[in-house]
């Protein structure tokens, strides 16, 4: 694929398999209706198309599956070595992101650690807003901690606004 065209890895774009199941029929469902039978967790894939398939899962399973899916991407994409606190994993979501992601401008996740229990997370990538609040659950999950998550003022990317704002407490 050229490297210009904005592309997504196969292994993140695998995280929604992981939540439902490679056999569930929604899995195979939303599969067939891509196009494919499967997602190669190696192999990379449009970035339009990939985010295509979250929002068929929001539109076919709801927001709780999209949240889902996202709390499976800290098992699914790739992760920056080293990673060792809940402060390190969310100040690593855009390098995990651009991991994961390749090639056009898809946008970033910028994180401020706010003191030792707080952060506010900006992202300008494109996507679903439930799959990110799933994301970052995933993320203070693998560290033990159950994350409160309050969506900033400001607007969400889902109706319309160029950047979402969590605001993160654990």
């Amino acid at each position: 694929m050229n490297a210009a065209k904005a592309e997504y890895y196969g292994a993140a774009l695998n995280s929604f398999v992981l939540a439902f199941g490679e056999a569930n029929g929604v899995v195979q469902k939303i599969l067939a209706d891509a196009g494919v039978e499967r997602i190669d967790p190696e192999g990379w894939y449009d970035y339009d198309w990939a985010s295509s398939i979250y929002y068929r899962i929001g539109e076919q399973v709801g927001r709780a599956a999209v949240m889902a899916v996202g709390r499976k991407m800290i098992e699914a994409a790739v992760f920056p070595p080293g990673i060792d606190s809940v402060q390190k994993v969310l100040m690593s979501l855009g390098a995990a992101f651009k991991l994961n992601t390749r090639g056009g401008d898809v946008g970033d996740i910028l994180c401020t650690i706010e003191d030792d229990y707080s952060a506010t997370i900006v992202r300008t990538q494109r996507g679903l807003c439930p799959f990110n609040i799933g994301i970052i659950e995933g993320c203070c999950a693998r560290h033990g901690v159950k994350p409160l998550i309050e969506h900033g003022a400001g607007g969400c990317q889902d109706d319309g606004a160029p950047t979402c704002t969590y605001h993160v407490n654990w």
